[in-house]
């Protein structure tokens, strides 16, 4: 169903603006954000149920958001932050089959070239903060590889916002029909979506009768309902927080705010080892040290070279930098 899952290769519809683009741009990057934040407030209130998810929650929401969006792309026609915009995706004019190969490719170039991006902007920013603090010991094939990346990463992002800047800017002033190097390099455009794009059960009519007993009609049908669930799910939780924000923004509210109760405090995390000893030479701490991903307290040399390798906390697992290592003085 993927070639005609894409439904609207061959309809016409108005140039969105450049201001719906951005739009739709940004909405995947916000969604990622919210649900990180959301799992990151479950790991901390419950470290021992959700501490794991957070700490593989780039690699995890990937994998579902994948799944979601090419489900989306075969029955909406586009991915959801461009149907959320009310907008669809249009091929090639010149190739108006759309194939397996071609959804996967969309699902690839939104989500998972993202996902990727991510990954060395975080290597860069470890590997960047290890050479300025002097702890830079990588050996031979390693070193000079590392010393690479910290050369060419620069210049790779820079050229890279510098060509997404000029597709905007070419976009708006009406220059080229596709406003991303990615959309230019799949030969896929934007448009509105018509009336009858709206239609739950639009996609029927698209597929040939000869592939229609291969498909499980009522199977689709579930998926395109529970797809629709989502975007309304989302609509009114966006339109709700917007309404939360305003309505604690408002002046006068402070007073109100503030005397609601105090929460009570996060359940700890269950460690048998005493206070005073290191969680990793198991030994009486010297040089005590936090790490403020989780607020144990360590030596200084054993949680400073531990972050440094494994770029976590021992005890919780949740991510860490060497920024979160924060040294304590007590008063003599």
């Amino acid at each position: 169903m993927a070639e005609f899952g894409v439904h609207h290769a061959t309809s016409k519809g108005s140039k969105p603006s450049i201001f719906e683009i951005i739009g739709q741009d940004n909405l995947l990057t916000a969604l990622r954000s919210a649900f990180r934040h959301g799992f990151k407030v479950l790991a901390e209130n419950y470290p021992e149920r959700y501490g794991l998810v957070h700490k593989y929650f780039d690699e995890g929401y990937t994998v579902v958001d994948s799944v979601f969006q090419y489900i989306h792309l075969r029955l909406k026609g586009g991915l959801f932050p461009e149907t959320f915009y009310g907008l669809k995706r249009v091929p090639d004019p010149r190739s108006l089959d759309v194939s397996k190969r071609k959804v996967v490719a969309w699902v690839v170039l939104a989500v998972v070239l993202p996902y990727l991006q991510s990954q060395l902007e975080l290597l860069y920013k470890n590997i960047r903060e290890e050479y300025s603090q002097g702890t830079f010991h990588y050996k031979d094939l390693k070193k000079r590889l590392a010393l690479l990346f910290l050369k060419v990463y620069p210049i790779y992002n820079f050229l890279w916002e510098t060509t997404v800047l000029c597709y905007y800017l070419a976009y708006a002033l009406k220059k080229t029909d596709y406003h991303s190097p990615i959309m230019h390099l799949t030969s896929t455009k934007l448009t509105h979506l018509s009336f009858m794009d709206f239609s739950d059960d639009a996609w029927q009519e698209f597929i040939p009768k000869k592939q229609q007993r291969e498909i499980s009609t009522k199977l689709w049908n579930y998926l395109n309902t529970f797809v629709g669930g989502i975007t309304l799910t989302i609509s009114v939780g966006a339109f709700l927080s917007q309404f939360v924000n305003w309505w604690y923004s408002r002046e006068g509210n402070s007073a109100a705010f503030a005397s609601l109760p105090v929460p009570p405090p996060p359940k700890k995390w269950p460690c048998d080892t005493p206070l005073e000893i290191c969680h990793l030479c198991k030994k009486e701490r010297t040089n005590d040290t936090a790490l403020s991903s989780s607020g144990f307290v360590f030596c200084y040399p054993c949680i400073f070279r531990f972050v440094q390798e494994n770029h976590k906390c021992p005890v919780t697992g949740y991510r860490s930098s060497l920024n979160q290592v924060i040294k304590l003085y007590h008063q003599e």
